[in-house]
């Protein structure tokens, strides 16, 4: 599931890509992804309009094209990938946008994403509340009040009205690094250990973003990620840090990963 890392590393790489294009046409071959409008409608709205902006809002791309503002979503999985001359779309296609140059940018091989295409001047509304982690005004203070009440902290990391754009993978990857337990009450956090949570985090999601992502996530242009999971999907593999093997489980329906030397 793309998380914040994923979706920023393909906003750089879009961006430089699409800004200033302008949409000719657009197929839309899975029509259930459009959650706002009819494929016509939706088809009618975007045709013409130029791409002034791509901003990133927690796990969703915001695409500025004038009167309209798309907002696509992840959810699970999927590609995003630009094409210098425009491909047929196929099967594994759910939108392509054509541009007047020749170009396209492509949706495939969606899991449950959606898109929602919304007025400019309303579109703000549909942010959502949690703070971004790697904004200059998410300060420890700020990140404290977001993380504070009750529950498994790393449950509360990925709550997206709290904080946006961490999901399990990350949470869990940020959770070895401060050396806490994915299972610790967050009530039970000491204020040392909030504050290397805090750092941790901005550390762990900014050296994520440079290295493209998660290893099984492609760019705009099939470029992979590069950084290396230090437990997440490593149950039973030794821990890069003391070579303790790296526990798994489940931890309220979703699959946990710790190093039990290592986190406390």
């Amino acid at each position: 599931m793309p998380e914040l890392p994923e979706v920023e590393t393909a906003r750089r790489s879009l961006a430089r890509a699409v800004v200033g294009k302008t949409v000719e046409r657009c197929v839309v071959r899975r029509p259930v992804a459009i959650r706002t409008h009819s494929p016509q409608a939706f088809s009618r709205s975007i045709r013409g309009a130029t791409i002034t902006d791509l901003v990133r809002h927690g796990k969703s791309l915001w695409f500025a094209l004038g009167r309209w503002v798309l907002v696509f979503h992840y959810k699970l999985a999927g590609v995003v990938r630009f094409h210098p001359v425009s491909p047929g779309p196929d099967a594994g296609t759910t939108l392509l946008l054509v541009f007047t140059d020749g170009s396209a940018l492509e949706f495939r091989d969606l899991q449950l994403s959606s898109f929602h295409l919304l007025p400019a001047g309303e579109a703000g509304s549909a942010a959502g509340d949690g703070i971004e982690p790697l904004a200059p005004a998410t300060t420890l203070e700020v990140f404290r009040r977001a993380l504070a009440g009750r529950g498994v902290v790393k449950d509360a990391l990925s709550k997206q009205d709290r904080i946006a754009g961490i999901g399990n993978l990350w949470a869990h990857e940020i959770l070895f690094q401060a050396r806490i337990r994915p299972d610790r009450r967050v009530e039970t956090l000491t204020p040392d250990e909030t504050r290397a949570l805090y750092r941790k985090t901005r550390e762990v999601l900014r050296r994520a973003v440079e290295a493209g992502g998660e290893p099984d996530f492609e760019d705009a242009f099939g470029r992979k990620g590069r950084y290396r999971l230090a437990v997440y999907g490593r149950a039973g593999e030794p821990c890069v840090a003391c070579g303790t093997r790296i526990r798994g489980g489940r931890l309220h329906g979703r699959p946990t990963f710790y190093c039990p030397s290592c986190q406390a």
